[in-house]
């Protein structure tokens, strides 16, 4: 569960940074799915709903499955967002005459389709999609939908610091480090992306996995990074990671558009980016699975 006391605040520059640690019990062996889930775009024309409900499934089904969501869940484009245009809603989402209680149909949503898996979330972003709908209209639709599936304790508007820390039966202890936000840049190419990011995961101590969302690609990429036991007697390297989460916001759909190719976006990845976190007496070992 989330740890009350590692809860708080500080800021770092711009930031507002939120510190969660989760515990969780392992056994030497036992593997840990961890899945970094964004930019769903539900409400938009073009997302990829069948595969996004498949994700979801995915994580329902393992046992021991992590997840944080980094934001742009919903499209969020109401009647005055200049980039709203009819033909890019998806109707069968929300019909005409509720766009008015468009944040009502989004809660609703939400909590109807994550309920199944939220007891497995880390923590849950905002986005600039979510961020710009709740700031002019006055309703915060995350934490709403957090709030009425019992989760307000994962929220985190800003950035989030994640602190997984493992404990087995004989007090062994391990843990991994998640520096989250959704994001704001975005590149032609994955590898100037994640290039950018291995340069930012260098100002940041004792994170395995440095993540954004937003530019809808998914990809990771590594590092080696050299250490020493806890005897301080001998060398041991460990890679970490810079990720790209992923989206389900189809760029191009034959008969349809929307704002992404109306802009000349490039096609994106759609799906997910996952991990796997192999907990140990003598550590923890992370792995990318979407590279």
């Amino acid at each position: 569960g989330h740890c009350d006391d590692a809860q708080s605040c500080t800021r770092t520059g711009a930031w507002v940074v939120r510190l969660i640690t989760v515990r969780r019990q392992f056994e030497e062996g036992d593997c840990f799915p961890l899945y970094l889930w964004s930019d769903w775009h539900k409400g938009n024309a073009n997302c990829a709903k069948h595969v996004l409900t498949r994700d979801r499934d995915e994580i329902a089904a393992e046992p021991r499955a992590m997840y944080a969501t980094l934001g742009d869940l919903y499209d969020c484009i109401a009647f005055d967002d200049s980039r709203y245009d009819p033909a890019h809603v998806d109707w069968d989402f929300i019909a005409p005459h509720d766009m008015g209680r468009l944040s009502d149909v989004v809660v609703a949503d939400r909590v109807a389709f994550e309920s199944p898996v939220v007891d497995k979330c880390l923590v849950s972003l905002w986005g600039n999609h979510d961020g710009k709908f709740s700031k002019y209209h006055h309703t915060d639709i995350n934490l709403r939908a957090l709030d009425r599936m019992g989760r307000a304790d994962a929220a985190a508007r800003g950035a989030a610091l994640v602190r997984i820390v493992f404990t087995d039966a004989h007090k062994h202890a391990c843990q991994v480090g998640l520096n989250l936000h959704h994001g704001r840049r975005i590149a032609k190419y994955k590898s100037t992306l994640l290039n950018n990011l291995l340069i930012k995961l260098r100002h940041w101590n004792d994170v395995d996995i440095l993540a954004r969302g937003h530019c809808h690609f998914t990809g990771a990429a590594s590092e080696a990074r050299v250490g020493f036991d806890r005897n301080f007697r001998d060398l041991r390297d460990k890679k970490v990671y810079a990720a790209l989460t992923g989206g389900y916001l189809k760029t191009y759909l034959e008969d349809g558009s929307c704002y992404a190719e109306d802009f000349d976006l490039d096609p994106i990845d759609i799906g997910m980016q996952r991990f796997v976190v192999y907990p140990s007496r003598y550590g923890a070992t992370v792995k990318a699975v979407t590279e």
